[in-house]
This record gives structure tokens, C-alpha cells and sequence, in this order.
């Protein structure tokens, strides 16, 4: 019997996104390593507040630049 796992195409692009950067070798190992970077980070009772605001956590060499901010914008 065949099973298909319906994926929140969020996830699905974050998962493509880190198999296109090499970080992963492909869609079912980067789904593995986003789901358990969200279980560690869930488990983590350390919150980091700046102005008021809850930082989320960096992803290691992961840099957002003012052009990407401003790329995004223009998306909506």
C-alpha cells in the first residue's frame, strides 16, 4: 500500500531550499533535519527577547542581507 505524506509547502520549499544548498542529500533527510531542529528549539526553555520582540533562532551560515528583505517585500 502507497502512503503519501502531505507536506505545507513551506516545508516542502525550506526542504528544497537546504538539498539545493547541499546541505542535505535530499527532500526526505532536510524534512528530517528541519523537524528535529523544531523539536530541539521546542525543548529549549531559553528565550532570547530583544525590544520586546522573541528572536528565533539563527540557522548556522544562513545570512538574510538587506536585498533578500527587500526581494521579499516586493513578493507581497
Amino acid at each position: 500500500m502507497r502512503t503519501t505524506l502531505d507536506l505545507d509547502p513551506r516545508v516542502l520549499t525550506a526542504a528544497r531550499s537546504r538539498v539545493n544548498a547541499g546541505q542535505n542529500r535530499s527532500i526526505g533527510e532536510a524534512v528530517s533535519a528541519l523537524a528535529l531542529t523544531g523539536l530541539a528549539t521546542s525543548s529549549s526553555s531559553a528565550t532570547t527577547e530583544a525590544n520586546g520582540l522573541v528572536l528565533l533562532p539563527a540557522a548556522p551560515g544562513h545570512v538574510i542581507t538587506d536585498e533578500m528583505v527587500a526581494e521579499a517585500l516586493l513578493d507581497d
